[in-house]
């Protein structure tokens, strides 16, 4: 490890007020230059003006790897001699105006660790040490146990994708870390506010340790391919501190049908810190939905609006597998019996959709095809919200049977025996017409929807196949000829990049069949879509949905084919090739055509990094 002393001078005249934290013999001032610590985990500058950092990068595999530096650039106003800095070896402290008698901040660096220290003084009250990171340069997030609007409880962990994670400790226990994101105004910021002692709370200390959250494994550990694995493992996971919910980033919309997505990796995720878990994380977003928030794919959502008359088929189903998941994973049994009308309200109001007693869920919208092209604009069945899906969709009823499976199993825990019973006769009803209801006998796969007028509309969409799959809805024998099929019209139609991740579909949507007519999101203006195909939803490439390919595959015993997938992806996610803005455009890496072109727009879209699950079946 090194520490920068250029330019500095000895002024042993102030050893005596230093107030014991310095030997004379050990004490610089600052000159011009900043104060700098690096190790092999983490490198830092600090400004020599204010307790702050300006530089602040850390690698949590100890690979010396600091090309990032998310710190905000951002014009502040001169404040002149405002404190005195002073150091020795690898400690930096701040004296409020100037003033030796008030040491206000102290911050102390080793291999993994910055320790920021603040004391108060009758006259000397300090001002937060504030973290404030360009969401442009790195997607940060804190995550921890929420206790109002931007604050959140410590312990809790700061995480940086592609760069690793930080665990957050406070030394006094009711002290709350306020954290805030936005995107509105300005420049998009992560920041995070360390409050200063007060009289009531005279020394407090925080601690940020440097850390890689991921499932061990002997078998991935010293292979440099799994280093993006690593790094990014929680990448899911990002909290918008505004909603206080689990979001698309920490700066952007929460949506009612991801909180599953979010809830299948946090089964598989080690302890974030002691005392926080990814469960936690779910929790509190269940709590929030629960509490009468709403979210993106339900109607009233007010934020950028839901823009249809229906809550979309995928939103229920999605709240319930995770609130079911956080119960029976957690056995807090407790929280499941406290919230239980309202999960159970949820499954009513899902069932309730099914109009023709088939047991199938359906959308408002008859997802004919033309009936998209009404005056007044609106949003398809699920996710997938610029493709038309409506009425019996294929992708939502995979989902809503795996939500009625798991509410009979909770029902059943909680002493509610008649509905565990009536909520397994839902699903086995959902099953019994599920595969005769969406396979095309033509293509040899499912297909997305079947519309009021009872067409197939079927464009080998590989996330409704590889999630009915998933959740049990075709027996192995049809599994195996279904993924076959997908694979063979994946080498048919050349896509063979798989470092972009996979199409959801593999063949144009044709105009009839596209919700939102503006080729930005993917539309085609001719007959069969083509001048739309490959951007965004329309066939665009992305790491969305394409864990259930890999776990569908892994589980037929087809390894060889899942890691034809896989592995190139690994190389994307260790580069950060799923993050942030190609070169010279708008438009982000999230999202892309065949050949690497970006249509993304968030920069940073969580549902891309669920693919690092399917490494733990390996």
């Amino acid at each position: 490890m090194t520490i920068t002393r250029r330019k500095f001078i000895v002024n042993s005249s102030i050893a005596g007020v230093s107030l014991g934290l310095f030997s004379s013999s050990d004490l610089f001032a600052f000159d011009s230059e900043m104060f700098s610590y690096e190790s092999s985990f983490i490198k830092l500058q600090l400004n020599r003006e204010k307790p702050k950092f300006d530089y602040f990068s850390t690698d949590s595999l100890g690979k010396s790897a600091f090309q990032t530096n998310p710190i905000l650039n951002k014009p502040e106003p001169t404040i002149g001699n405002a404190y005195k800095t002073i150091m020795e070896k690898n400690t930096v402290a701040y004296f409020m105006g100037g003033n030796r008698k008030y040491q206000v901040w102290k911050v102390k660096c080793s291999e993994k660790t910055i320790r920021l220290q603040t004391n108060w003084q009758a006259g000397a009250a300090p001002e937060p040490f504030v973290i404030e990171l360009a969401q442009k340069i790195n997607h940060s997030t804190v995550l921890g146990n929420v206790a109002g609007k931007n604050l959140l409880k410590f312990p809790c962990v700061l995480h940086l994708p592609g760069m690793g994670t930080f665990e957050v400790h406070c030394s006094d226990r009711d002290t709350l870390l306020t954290y805030d994101a936005s995107r509105e105004k300005g420049e998009p910021f992560v920041k995070l506010s360390f409050a200063g002692a007060t009289a009531d709370k005279p020394a407090i200390v925080y601690t940020l340790i440097s850390t890689a959250i991921y499932p061990e494994s002997k078998k991935i550990e010293t292979d440099d391919r799994f280093d993006g694995y690593r790094r990014n493992y929680i990448n899911i996971f990002q909290l918008n501190p505004q909603i206080q919910c689990l979001a698309n980033n920490s700066a952007s919309d929460t949506c009612a049908f991801c909180l599953f997505l979010y809830a299948e990796m946090a089964r598989k995720c080690p302890e974030l810190v002691k005392g926080l878990t990814a469960m936690d994380l779910i929790r509190n977003s269940c709590d929030q939905y629960l509490n009468g928030m709403l979210g993106y794919g339900q109607v009233g959502y007010k934020v950028t609006g839901w823009t249809s008359k229906f809550d979309s088929c995928d939103s229920a189903p999605s709240l319930i597998m995770a609130a079911c998941y956080y119960i029976m994973d957690t056995k807090d049994y407790e929280w499941g019996r406290k919230n239980y009308a309202g999960i159970k309200a949820w499954a009513i109001k899902m069932m309730a959709t099914d109009h023709n007693g088939n047991g199938l869920i359906e959308y408002g919208y008859s997802g004919n095809s033309g009936s998209w092209r009404e005056k007044q604009f609106k949003r398809p069945a699920n996710w997938w919200d610029t493709i038309g899906f409506g009425y019996e969709d294929a992708y939502s009823n995979a989902l809503a049977y795996r939500a009625c499976n798991l509410l009979a199993d909770v029902a059943l825990k909680l002493d509610q025996k008649t509905d565990a019973t009536n909520f397994a006769r839902v699903s086995w009803k959902v099953k019994s017409n599920y595969y005769k209801n969406f396979y095309n006998p033509e293509t040899g796969v499912l297909a997305g929807w079947k519309s009021e007028d009872g067409k197939l509309h079927d464009y080998y969409f590989t996330f409704v196949n590889s999630l009915a799959i998933c959740y049990g809805l075709v027996d192995k024998e049809q599994a195996i000829g279904i993924m076959k099929s997908l694979l063979a019209k994946m080498k048919a139609v050349g896509y063979t990049d798989f470092k972009l991740g996979l199409p959801g579909n593999l063949i144009p949507v044709r105009d009839e069949d596209y919700a939102h007519a503006d080729r930005r999101w993917g539309w085609g203006k001719d007959a069969e879509g083509k001048d739309g195909f490959q951007i965004y939803e329309n066939g665009g490439a992305s790491g969305c949905y394409v864990y259930f390919t890999l776990k569908a595959l892994l589980d037929l015993g087809m390894k060889e084919e899942a890691e034809m997938i896989l592995m190139p992806m690994l190389e994307s996610y260790k580069i950060g090739d799923f993050e942030g803005y190609c070169p010279g455009s708008q438009m982000t890496k999230d999202w892309k055509t065949w050949n690497g072109e970006c249509w993304g727009y968030e920069g940073f879209l969580v549902d891309n990094y669920l693919p690092f699950l399917a490494v733990n079946y390996l």
